[in-house]
């Protein structure tokens, strides 16, 4: 081999590793990011367990449930049932100043500006996707469920405070109170303030028949992880 040629191999050589490295790179910064992403929501979760087991004693708490929807599976955070009623709890960890407007919010902390799709449009197809498995049931068809965004940081504001948003303390002031804390009733919740609306015995046939109902399949939870990342990739 000449000279002249094996110059031109060696550079091809290092032009084809600078474009594995750089690969590389990207690949690792993704993960990297996923991992972030995870590591704030499961956080955000156990924050809400914890939350729920001090101010909610005798309440069923399902975290990360999978029911199906019309066209795919849909993962719901939180489904909280108690004597005051059925909740669908999304969480949500961001800080900092949130743009509540539209269909896209925004998050601005320090430099960090974040597009997010709206959690109360995401939540709302969550609910729709419990109420579903309760329509099958004759005994909780006409049972109302309650959707709620909770966002866990105590370093949070808005600059609209949107109906079904709370911080995560005022979750329980909220659903005892009726709905009517923070200044007016919201959304179907069904216990009058200080009143039972769920007996003991139906929280417990109720935990049961959306535990018989949700998705155990491991290819539909993996098709609902690729759709995940997809949005997070796509914002």
């Amino acid at each position: 081999m000449t000279p002249g040629a094996l110059l031109i191999l060696l550079i091809f050589l290092s032009v084809d590793a600078l474009a594995l490295l750089v690969l590389l790179i990207f690949h690792i910064k993704k993960e990297v990011r996923h991992q972030r992403i995870r590591h704030y929501g499961d956080h955000a979760e156990e924050l809400v367990k914890e939350y729920v087991e001090r101010e909610f004693p005798g309440a069923v708490l399902i975290n990360n449930l999978f029911l199906k929807t019309e066209h795919a599976t849909t993962q719901l955070d939180h489904v909280l049932i108690c004597k005051w009623g059925v909740f669908v709890l999304e969480t949500k960890s961001h800080n900092g100043r949130i743009n509540t407007q539209g269909r896209e919010w925004v998050q601005i902390h320090g430099e960090k500006v974040v597009h997010f799709h709206s959690p109360l449009i995401q939540n709302e197809a969550h609910r729709k996707a419990l109420v579903r498995v309760l329509q099958k049931s004759r005994r909780f068809r006409n049972l109302p469920v309650t959707g709620l965004v909770i966002f866990t940081s105590r370093r949070v504001t808005f600059s609209k405070k949107q109906e079904g948003v709370l911080r995560l303390s005022e979750l329980a002031p909220y659903v005892k109170s009726g709905g009517e804390y923070l200044g007016g009733r919201r959304g179907p919740i069904t216990a009058k303030p200080g009143g039972t609306y769920l007996s003991r015995e139906k929280i417990e046939a109720l935990e049961k028949w959306i535990r018989r109902s949700r998705v155990r399949s491991r290819s539909r939870k993996r098709d609902h992880d690729k759709k995940v990342r997809r949005f997070h990739r796509d914002v």
